[in-house]
């Protein structure tokens, strides 16, 4: 059974209260990748999650990630009172897992600004801070935690996958990839 999120092991204020390592980081990306993919494309309705972040995944103590806090967009499915269609929810979806990836690979949160900023807000702080430094061609070791740096064999890995997460997190959504390419992608990176 879980027992605590994944915003709690990645601390407050975006300071790592345990030090994950590449393979369990790996690990809590995939599981979460695989879950949205299947809310996405295999289970009967094809339902969305809607409201994807760090304190809705639920990690046991063995890391295995487990998605929570489903029901009430569910239940706005159910009764159809739900004003945007499914496909821009999915992508949705997929831009908040673009963001979970962001906080994984850089040890921050996108929880970490003041009390009256907004989640979305912050998220896309993160977001931005992401895609300029990429666009600027900043070093890996000044955007990735450098605990994950610490892996040598891991950069090439991290690399991959920051660019996965930049391409869940595109302004525009008909170009963000389905969660079912996601997860296909994250399986391919070794750990």
């Amino acid at each position: 059974m879980p027992n605590y999120s994944f915003f709690r092991s990645t601390g407050r204020y975006g300071q790592p209260s345990l030090s994950l390592s590449w393979a369990t980081r790996l690990r809590i990306a995939k599981g979460i990748a695989r879950g949205l993919a299947y809310l996405h494309e295999c289970s009967p309705r094809k339902f969305v999650h809607g409201n994807i972040k760090p304190s809705n995944i639920l990690l046991d103590n063995e890391f295995q990630p487990y998605i929570s806090d489903f029901g009430l967009n569910r239940l706005i499915e159910i009764t159809g009172n739900n004003p945007s269609t499914g496909g821009l929810i999915e992508k949705w979806d997929v831009y908040s897992f673009g963001v979970v990836l962001l906080e994984l690979l850089t040890g921050k949160s996108s929880e970490l600004s003041s009390a009256a900023a907004s989640t979305s807000a912050e998220a896309l702080n993160l977001v931005r801070w992401a895609k300029k430094g990429s666009e600027d061609e900043n070093p890996l070791t000044d955007m990735v935690d450098p605990l994950l740096l610490k892996e040598v064999h891991a950069k090439k890995e991290v690399l991959s996958v920051f660019h996965l997460a930049l391409a869940c997190t595109d302004e525009d959504p008909e170009i963000r990839p389905r969660m079912k390419t996601v997860s296909e992608t994250l399986e391919k990176v070794r750990p």
